[in-house]
């Protein structure tokens, strides 16, 4: 964990995706698979971007974070929210994603860009240990990191996912 400057951009989302180099992190903690804090503390850490699966602030973190005008892209067209589940190499990732209404699964996995795509209310849960759940109001997720996906009502089992569909 640990904070990221938002530069000249309003969203971290922005910040992630116009940059290809590492992420600058100012105090970053090491945290254990569980979420729980450790003891080391590193000044400035820089993270390799293509290495990061995903970047997630919990549902607090973004209700304090300052909020900007950020660019309309593509106003005339509609986004509708679909449940998404992605899985990475570490991760069973659900959660909410915003697609224009007439974009298929297989188009947005397929797209490159943008690299990072933005899930809200997103449950991670670790594939090594599945009891190490964790909550987040929004999840940067890296396509380069997705191994399968799919619309969750596609997906099926609760037990699996951690989403309940109705």
């Amino acid at each position: 964990s640990g904070d990221i400057s938002l530069l000249k951009f309003s969203r971290l989302s922005d910040l992630v995706n116009h940059n290809r180099g590492y992420i600058r992190l100012r105090d970053a903690r090491l945290l254990r698979r569980n979420g729980e804090p450790t003891n080391l503390v590193v000044q400035e850490l820089m993270v390799n971007q293509d290495e990061v699966t995903f970047i997630g602030q919990t549902a607090e973190e973004i209700s304090s974070a300052p909020t900007g005008h950020g660019g309309i892209d593509r106003p005339l067209m509609e986004r509708v929210p679909r449940q998404l589940v992605i899985f990475t190499p570490g991760h069973t990732l659900t959660g909410t994603v915003l697609l224009f209404a007439e974009t298929e699964i297989a188009n947005f996995v397929d797209t490159p860009d943008p690299r990072f795509i933005a899930m809200v209310d997103v449950t991670a849960r670790s594939l090594a240990d599945r009891r190490v759940i964790s909550h987040f109001g929004l999840a940067l997720v890296n396509r380069t990191q997705i191994a399968a996906a799919s619309l969750l009502e596609y997906a099926g089992g609760t037990d699996e996912t951690g989403v309940m569909v109705e």
